[in-house]
């Protein structure tokens, strides 16, 4: 009588497939369903990254804006100075340029000045801010970085520009002194909070521009907004390069977040034609 058993031959063959392996189909399917993953997440990941970044940008603008506000409490309502919107050394304002907190030789020269901290660089020379990192966007694309800047914030000589445009003065109504109007002013009170922006985005050029879709912005009242620019209106308005730079831009860009005063939160995309 035959007994049935294991075919030893037949277990060794199965063992032989089962180490096989993996086709090159089976691999090349594995590898397209990775790619075709990654493709969906990767734009998600990005909205979020860049989601906290603007969050982080927001915080930083509120920080530099509670200095502004601490420095004209204590200077009798005024808002730091700038040399690039005094009449009296200038022929003409230059506000394109106020994202510079730290002037160099050169300017020093040009305008006759003995000033080195300039417009939002005097919150940190008068320790209204701190901290150095705060002037800069984790969104900006631009050359102007914190890094390139770290030795000067540290005493070393030169120009410092930072990520953040300074308005220094704002849209005023009637002084309350004489009855006249008033085309604008650096005195914090003669200002309407909540129809005056003082601090965005740079805007001097469009790598200065540290959102492609909006801009944060902050506000005499104490509020940071978000302007919404999906179209990227404000940054096709912006020169591309620095000496192309001119005040009308950035004028134009102060009266487009001042506009919108009936968006408390989110401010949608709108503006001067």
């Amino acid at each position: 009588m035959r007994v049935r058993g294991n075919n030893p031959n037949q277990t060794t063959g199965l063992n032989q497939r089962a180490r096989g392996g993996f086709t090159l189909l089976d691999v090349l399917v594995s590898i397209a369903v990775i790619v075709l993953l990654i493709s969906i997440v990767l734009p998600s990941l990005r909205k979020a990254n860049e989601s906290a970044r603007r969050v982080v940008c927001q915080s930083n603008i509120r920080q530099i804006g509670i200095g502004i506000l601490s420095y004209a409490d204590d200077y009798q309502g005024y808002l730091p100075p700038s040399e690039f919107i005094r009449s009296r050394i200038l022929a003409s304002k230059m506000p394109q340029q106020m994202i510079s907190a730290k002037l160099g030789a050169e300017q020093q020269s040009s305008m006759s000045t003995e000033v080195t901290w300039d417009g939002l660089g005097i919150l940190y020379s008068s320790q209204y801010t701190t901290a150095a990192q705060v002037f800069y966007c984790p969104s900006h694309r631009g050359q102007h970085r914190f890094k390139s800047y770290a030795d000067r914030w540290n005493g070393d000589e030169g120009e410092i520009v930072v990520n953040y445009h300074y308005r220094g003065e704002g849209p005023a109504g009637i002084d309350r002194w004489t009855g006249r109007p008033i085309a604008s002013t650096r005195v914090l009170f003669e200002i309407d909070p909540k129809q005056t922006s003082l601090i965005a985005d740079g805007m001097r050029v469009r790598d200065d521009f540290n959102h492609e879709v909006g801009s944060n912005f902050f506000r005499a009242d104490l509020s940071v907004l978000w302007f919404s620019d999906p179209s990227r209106r404000l940054l096709a308005s912006l020169p591309t390069d620095v000496n192309s730079a001119t005040a009308a831009s950035v004028t134009a860009a102060w009266t487009w977040f001042d506009s919108n005063t009936s968006f408390p939160a989110v401010v949608e995309e709108s503006g001067p034609d």
